[in-house]
């Protein structure tokens, strides 16, 4: 189903296919207690609120792969020209 997703949408130039393993450490997800869900071991743990113990903290919580992060091209350049 994906495959055939990215295939009828490939025109698109904001369409940036990512696959499950790629995306799985290399966003920060948080739910409604802003907590911060650690999906690391394939499920959605989530840490300590950012409310109660900050966000250096939880964000050791996070299962946050840095490395992946930059790998994916997570920092997007958002001044450059439109194609």
């Amino acid at each position: 189903q994906f495959d055939s997703f990215v295939k009828r949408h490939e025109h698109f130039d904001v369409l940036i296919p990512e696959p499950n393993d790629v995306m799985q450490n290399s966003y920060l997800l948080l739910d409604e207690e802003l907590r911060f869900l650690d999906c690391s071991a394939g499920g959605k743990v989530p840490s300590e609120s950012i409310l109660d113990v900050g966000v250096g903290v939880a964000l050791q919580q996070a299962g946050f792969d840095v490395d992946e992060f930059y790998n994916r091209g997570g920092i997007y350049d958002w001044t450059r020209e439109r194609k």
